[in-house]
């Protein structure tokens, strides 16, 4: 039987002079054509239907068949998974939906597809089969294919190999993100339950995968760059020390120069914040409403030390003023700025294992964090410039074993991978380059750490902590966060409400008042405060437009200090926390013409990953 499909056109008929005289004209036939198919699909239609539905049902049952098979490949390429992939369910996998979208390439379907309200079932079991069929063939096989050997050779990484590797793992995870957007683009509202409920179990393991895609494609577009595949390359990494919060995270105060060239990596030099010049101004001008903010209340002003860089929630500002410092006071120009915190850090040893320092010592992924954050400080509690580069020294010679490590060949690339997002999600690792287009890339793959901004879908709210003792207690600091909105004005305007718990946990400490602690506890003293007490500027930035209303600590309004940064509001007040309490703080914000959008909400990763409940629901 041939099979007429769409765009077919039937071979022209020689006739006679006479037959064509008989013919309908041409202005007829476009009169009459629209009207014939149409009679075609109403008399055929129903049969049509009828046959494409039974094939349906077969084509949904592949499909869910094949979800299984689907989910627990995303989830074995999940660093937590215990076993690697498995080839059988990839295969089984690659069977189903293969079958699934064949069955759709058929006369009956394509016809079923153009029955008004009905068709439009049929055209979503299709495209969720070629999407799974395309997500297979194009993603799944391609991307698990990959070597993953052979990346070092000599102590060098392999620039062409890494090169390959990361561009083709970029085509695929692209690839997933188009496929995922054709499902996302389909109108579910006429659906039938048994279509929707299907449809929406083979889009989530799409979706969830696919996430990845938007924070990993743009990094591995560029990272043969980054790591000298075109030239010599210099990489400042910047440690935060969390411990002492800055909006962005912690304090910069050790730092590392890496060298890449050829494949090679080496750490050239090693520097603490007193190796860099402090100046009374920013090095890299600022706003002129963030100057005036940033200059308010005794706080040290932003790009002013290396220390201060991550004070204002704008990486992009932070990296110039840390390159700026580098060039001042060292002569190097980095093409590249990274700042990393040792949580971070913990996620990377995941992949790397334990690594062994210079004093013998050995840190594992579970250790790190307490010792570069509490534990170093406990060696020489006294508050002086030799235990200052004591503990920058130690930084450093951490980062030269890991840099050993990587180039040594000694990395699980999954759980790489599964560091990175981790760290990414949580704001942990930023990055900014001196080449544009690997910056546009930067801020696209979210590692760009510049203040958001408002969007179609969502207006931004922050909420960024300092502190203000000199101290390292934010260690013992624990933070949830709540997002919550009240009613949807008929002009559209909206209160939201940012409230956060802080609670201080040194108070299981036993040691809080030996010489030990005397570093850890800070200027305390300067504050007028007891010991162990911690002391926040808390600043809350809001969308633009928005005005806020009133702070309150544990119920109680307190005074606040209103200013901007590029135009945003931005409101502050300082909020103290004694050993063992916990305090909450609340701040409303009226915001105009928020419509449909949602919130979105950043903060200062802290020590321990912040608790953020995010309840503002559109008001569409």
């Amino acid at each position: 039987m041939s099979v007429i499909r769409a765009g077919w056109i039937p071979p022209e008929v020689p006739v006679s002079r006479s037959a064509s005289a008989h013919r309908p004209s041409r202005r007829r036939i476009s009169v009459l054509l629209p009207c014939l198919i149409g009679g075609a699909l109403l008399v055929g239609g129903a049969a049509a239907t009828a046959s494409a539905a039974a094939q349906a049902l077969v084509v949904r049952d592949e499909l869910v068949a094949a979800v299984p098979e689907i989910d627990a490949l995303r989830s074995s390429i999940d660093p937590a998974a215990p076993v690697g992939v498995d080839a059988a369910a990839l295969e089984r996998a690659a069977d189903s939906v293969g079958r699934a979208a064949r069955s759709t390439d058929r006369l009956d379907w394509w016809i079923a597809e153009r029955v008004p309200v009905i068709g439009t079932n049929f055209e979503a079991v299709r495209t969720a089969a070629e999407a799974a069929d395309v997500v297979v063939r194009d993603v799944l096989e391609p991307v698990l294919a990959l070597p993953l050997d052979g990346l070092t050779a000599e102590g060098r990484l392999d620039t062409e190999k890494l090169g390959s590797l990361a561009r083709a793992s970029a085509h695929a995870l692209e690839t997933l993100q188009e496929q995922v957007a054709r499902l996302d683009r389909l109108n579910r509202s006429a659906l039938l339950p048994q279509v929707s409920e299907a449809l929406e179990r083979v889009a989530a393991p799409l979706q969830e995968a696919s996430s990845l895609g938007t924070t990993l494609a743009p990094v591995l577009r560029t990272l043969p760059g980054v790591l000298g595949e075109g030239g010599p390359r210099d990489v400042v990494v910047l440690f935060q020390n969390s411990a002492e919060s800055r909006a962005l995270g912690g304090i910069a105060g050790a730092s590392v120069l890496i060298h890449l060239e050829d494949g090679a990596l080496s750490v050239t030099r090693s520097l603490a914040a007193a190796d860099f010049i402090a100046h009374g101004e920013p090095v890299v001008s600022l706003p002129s409403d963030a100057d005036a903010l940033y200059r308010s209340d005794g706080f040290a002003l932003a790009g002013t030390t290396i220390h201060e860089v991550t004070s204002r929630p704008d990486f992009s500002y932070g990296a110039r003023a840390a390159s700026a410092l580098w060039q001042e006071s060292h002569g190097i120009a980095p093409d590249v700025v990274i700042a990393v915190d040792p949580v971070a850090l913990s996620y990377l040893l995941r992949a790397t294992g334990p690594v062994s320092l210079e004093d013998g010592s050995t840190l594992t992924a579970d250790t790190v964090v307490p010792q570069l954050l509490n534990g170093v400080y406990r060696v020489d509690g006294a508050l002086s410039d030799e235990a200052n580069r004591a503990q920058d020294a130690y930084f450093t010679s951490v980062v030269r074993a890991l840099v050993a490590d990587l180039q040594g060949g000694e990395l699980d690339l999954p759980q790489a991978v599964g560091a990175w997002v981790q760290a990414v999600d949580e704001r942990r690792l930023l990055a900014w380059s001196a080449d544009r287009v690997e910056q546009r890339a930067i801020v696209l793959a979210g590692v760009g750490g510049v203040l958001p901004e408002t969007t179609g879908e969502h207006v931004p709210f922050g909420l960024y902590l300092a502190d203000a003792v000199g101290s390292k207690l934010e260690f013992y600091l624990r933070q949830d966060v709540s997002v919550t909105a009240g009613a949807c004005a008929a002009d559209g305007s909206r209160t939201v409400t940012i409230a956060s718990a802080f609670t201080n946990t040194i108070d299981a400490e036993p040691a809080l008042d030996t010489g030990e602690f005397d570093y850890i506890a800070g200027l305390y003293e300067r504050e007028g405060l007891a010991r162990g007490q911690i002391r926040l500027r808390a600043m809350v930035y809001l969308p633009e437009g928005a005005q806020i209303g009133s702070f309150r600590i544990d119920g109680v309004e307190t005074p606040f200090t209103v200013g901007s940064d590029s135009g945003r509001p931005v409101a502050y007040t300082t909020i103290t926390v004694a050993p063992g309490a916990r305090v909450s703080l609340e701040a409303d914000a009226l915001v105009p013409g928020m419509g449909g959008r949602t919130v979105s909400f950043e903060g200062t990763p802290g020590v321990v990953p912040t608790t953020v409940q995010n309840a503002v629901d559109s008001c569409r």
